[in-house]
């Protein structure tokens, strides 16, 4: 029985991942016209990049449990609303903003990869680092760290994009 409420549980929080890239993607997606500097689009490029991958990179387990990969559409409109509620901050705010944002994603994504079956331990855990990655480039960020804050997100990436 405890294993079957594990899977069950696993099941929720992964289509809770699938759903926060889904909301990921459109907050980068919409962010992009808001800074014109080459560097900064990259950035938000790059973070936009690793949600579009990630969103792929769950669906076969998605459809191995049997779950729809349907995007929820509320999720969707938190990404914009979040995009929309950040336009005109400056780049500093907007750092401030998606570290205080993300930080307690990934305290629930540990969560999630705690209860994570064998066979799906590893994706999930992947999912703490890709979070962990987003608080970590906004905390670079704003250390002025700026040459090497995207490094572990890029890191991720199958596809990169060119850097400026």
């Amino acid at each position: 029985m405890k294993i079957t409420m594990n899977i069950e549980a696993f099941k929720q929080g992964l289509v809770e991942l699938y759903q926060g890239e889904v909301l990921g993607e459109a907050l980068f997606d919409q962010m992009l016209p808001y800074f014109e500097e080459p560097d900064r689009r990259y950035k938000i490029s790059v973070m936009l990049q690793l949600e579009t991958e990630t969103k792929a990179r769950l669906r076969p387990a998605m459809v191995l449990l049997g779950l729809d990969l349907s995007e929820q559409k509320a999720f969707r409109k938190m990404g914009l609303d979040m995009a929309t509620g950040m336009k005109g901050l400056s780049w500093e705010d907007t750092m401030v903003m998606i570290r205080d944002v993300v930080k307690p994603v990934v305290e629930r994504y540990k969560e999630i990869a705690s209860y994570a079956p064998p066979e799906h331990r590893e994706l999930a855990e992947s999912m703490v680092i890709h979070e962990q990655s987003i608080v970590d480039f906004a905390e670079l960020e704003l250390a002025g760290e700026q040459k090497k804050s995207v490094d572990a997100i890029v890191a991720q990436l199958h596809n990169r994009l060119s850097s400026p």
